[in-house]
């Protein structure tokens, strides 16, 4: 009997708190997109996921805490997508440009996803700072530079890394102005992209 007090109630097994960090997280993710993140409180949050606010705040330190576990589901789920792509049997200009024509889609056929990562109101810079160096995120960038360098022989470091930068502002520019100016006639993404990779890594 003894025994048997002493136990008490078992602790949860990490994967568990992990799988209901994840639901609580893809259910402010929707409420993000369709009311946006400063209109979301952590209280408004608990209700929708079914949990108390103590236990919403046992899973998240607060709503910037969640938000970067939904950016990172994002980015997760677009690079993984892109790995793909980086090892599929196209030759190495064709997997270049399918992975950058696949970036461009994940973003622009999904422009609230976008708006949530890029332009989410009362999102500092310090927040955006956190998040990158906490996360891969920006390892993971490095698929570009790795389909690039596979087109010839390798870059010196300064000019690899020039070029890397290069094509991640092109593409989040494109992406930008589509969804946030989609009233203009911007042209195909395909067309975008072939006029400015000649210009990034060389005809």
């Amino acid at each position: 009997m003894n025994e048997m007090k002493r136990r008490g109630r078992p602790l949860r097994a990490e994967t568990d708190i992990e799988d209901e960090r994840a639901r609580v997280a893809a259910i402010a993710g929707t409420l993000f997109q369709h009311e946006g993140v400063e209109a979301i409180s952590m209280r408004r949050l608990a209700k929708e996921a079914g949990v108390t606010p103590k236990t919403l705040y046992a899973y998240f330190a607060d709503k910037r805490d969640i938000l970067q576990h939904v950016w990172a589901t994002f980015f997760v789920e677009l690079f993984d997508q892109i790995d793909q792509i980086a090892t599929s049997n196209k030759g190495p200009r064709a997997r270049l440009r399918a992975a950058c024509l696949h970036y461009l889609a994940y973003w622009i056929d999904q422009p609230e996803r976008y708006r949530m990562v890029f332009m989410s109101g009362g999102v500092s810079q310090s927040d955006v700072s956190i998040f990158l160096d906490a996360s891969p995120i920006i390892e993971r960038y490095a698929v570009f530079g790795a389909l690039m360098d596979a087109l010839a022989e390798p870059w010196e470091p300064t000019q690899a890394t020039a070029n890397l930068n290069a094509l991640i502002c092109a593409l989040n520019g494109i992406a930008h102005n589509k969804i946030t100016i989609s009233n203009y006639d911007w042209g195909k993404s395909e067309a975008l992209l072939d006029t400015l990779l000649p210009g990034i890594i060389g005809s």
